[in-house]
């Protein structure tokens, strides 16, 4: 048996819920979760002056240790010839070797207008949970439509894997939302609901969750909401198991190195 922790956190490209480019202050905060895996979303590898044209990724493992592989969704000609192209999506920090990785393309609804920008699913393997699967996403932030069809998408790439799976985050929807259902349906579940020992949230504490500020202790325990990341409200990061796994704890981070809070979840694989 495998005990690993598995971190999901959307570091919006270093700027904290103050504004401030800190890449030194989301490195911290991820070392904090001790975490071995850690999907990351928002991440700028020379996208531009937002983040200093910096590789994030690269960065990042340099200063944490480990391995990193990044996956864009963006990929947009250099700002002048010859530089390197600008580059924006997804990453995975491990601290033992990446086996292999591949970015999948998320589909988008076509009976709606195109998103603002692409979806995509970052599939991998890691050392020392070789039967594990880790995939990483980022689902649109405006339409749950689209966010169904990315999750079909998902869900389709999924069928082909053999073995536990675990899913790391920003939905950008409450596990209880109609889109996410289609996980539910298919089989998965939400780790948050696993360590408290349920299995789904019940319809008043949905309820509840929306209507009261998730500061309030006992309502943060219940929802682990993560955004916004001054006073949470929502609970829009999250992570999901498949298959012979066994979620024993979620935590979610109390940082303000993004807009977003961190969470990571102790899995028995």
């Amino acid at each position: 048996m495998t005990v690993l922790r598995l971190a999901t956190y959307n570091i919006r490209h270093g700027a904290g819920a103050d504004g401030r480019l800190d890449l030194a202050r989301t490195a911290a905060t991820i070392a904090s979760l001790g975490a071995d895996a850690v999907g990351l979303q928002e991440v700028d590898d020379a996208y531009g002056a937002r983040s200093g044209f910096e590789d994030q990724a690269s960065r990042l493992a340099a200063r944490l240790g480990g391995q990193v592989r990044f996956g864009a969704v963006i990929d947009r000609d250099p700002a002048e010839p010859g530089g390197r192209r600008r580059r924006y999506g997804l990453a995975l920090l491990s601290r033992t070797e990446i086996i292999e990785h591949h970015l999948h393309p998320l589909p988008a609804d076509p009976d709606r207008p195109g998103p603002r920008e692409p979806r995509g699913l970052l599939a991998a393997r890691v050392a020392g949970a070789e039967s594990l699967h880790l995939l990483l996403t980022h689902l649109d932030n405006r339409d749950p439509r689209h966010r169904a069809a990315q999750v079909r998408g998902i869900l389709q790439h999924a069928e082909a894997l053999d073995g536990p799976v675990a899913l790391l985050g920003d939905m950008n929807a409450d596990p209880s939302a109609p889109e996410l259902a289609q996980l539910a349906a298919a089989g998965w579940r939400d780790a948050a609901w696993e360590a408290a020992g349920r299995s789904a949230p019940s319809p008043w504490r949905t309820i509840l969750a929306a209507a009261l500020p998730a500061a309030l202790p006992w309502t943060a325990r219940t929802v682990r909401a993560t955004h916004p990341a001054r006073l949470p409200q929502r609970r829009i990061d999250s992570i999901w198991v498949r298959g012979d796994l066994e979620v024993t704890g979620l935590e979610v981070a109390p940082s303000r190195a993004s807009d977003h809070r961190p969470v990571v979840a102790t899995i028995r694989v």
